[in-house]
């Protein structure tokens, strides 16, 4: 039986009794109501996220199938942390989506969501974890098993994978400032691209983590602020 987060916390410490899961099980207000939702709370400013052995340094958007964006980051009005994503499974029906650190699942199962404050988990059958988010480190950690269009992207503890138009592609112990994973499924193509508005990126390959993602910063730093010096020049 699939409950909502807060039904599922209630059912695990024995606050929900057995006579309330069959009817729930019988009545299931969620899959009537069509999703589940709920806020995820970033207390981070730092436009990073921590993928496995990577990070990704970037104010928009990190993974697209044919320019659809499955993850992006961004900045909210006081400097905070934002992320959006897109799970799919592998017959392209949406799991779950966050939209700005608010996160809405879908009604396709069989799948288990589990949540906290700062923490986001969905499961599929057989307890593949298809989605873990964490916000409650520095940078934020994202595990997920990504789908789209017959292009599976894995971003394990480890690594990043990549099986679609072409097979076996990793990347691991490497921070992506203002770059992106990009497939494009028409022309056959899989690619690490800069993000069109900076024009340019860089890749840091550093033993420490913490180092790492300091570089990674202090990279994208200079080239955001590069860029408005450009602006400035030209009179935009």
């Amino acid at each position: 039986m699939v409950l909502c987060p807060n039904c599922h916390h209630m059912a695990t410490v024995g606050a929900m009794t057995e006579a309330e899961q069959r009817y729930y099980k019988m009545e299931p207000f969620n899959i009537k109501r069509g999703f589940v939702e709920g806020q995820l709370k970033v207390n981070q400013n730092a436009v990073a996220v921590s993928i496995g052995s990577n990070q990704f340094v970037n104010d928009g958007d990190l993974i697209l199938v044919d320019d659809e964006s499955l993850i992006s980051l961004s900045v909210d009005q006081n400097g905070r942390l934002e992320v959006s994503l897109r799970l799919y499974d592998r017959n392209d029906m949406l799991l779950a989506s966050v939209v700005q650190n608010e996160w809405v699942s879908g009604d396709q199962l069989p799948w288990d969501l589990q949540s906290g404050f700062q923490w986001l988990r969905v499961t599929q059958a057989a307890r593949n974890i298809a989605l873990e988010l964490d916000a409650r480190r520095m940078p934020l950690s994202l595990v997920a098993n990504l789908w789209r269009k017959g292009q599976n992207i894995a971003l394990s503890g480890t690594w990043i994978k990549f099986n679609g138009v072409v097979k076996n592609v990793g990347f691991a112990n490497l921070c992506f400032v203002a770059l992106q994973l990009v497939v494009d499924t028409k022309g056959g193509t899989f690619s690490v691209r800069p993000d069109p508005r900076y024009g340019k990126g860089s890749l840091v390959s550093w033993p420490d983590v913490t180092e790492r993602v300091s570089k990674g910063l202090n990279a994208f730093n200079e080239l955001t602020q590069s860029k408005v010096q450009r602006r400035k020049l030209l009179g935009d």
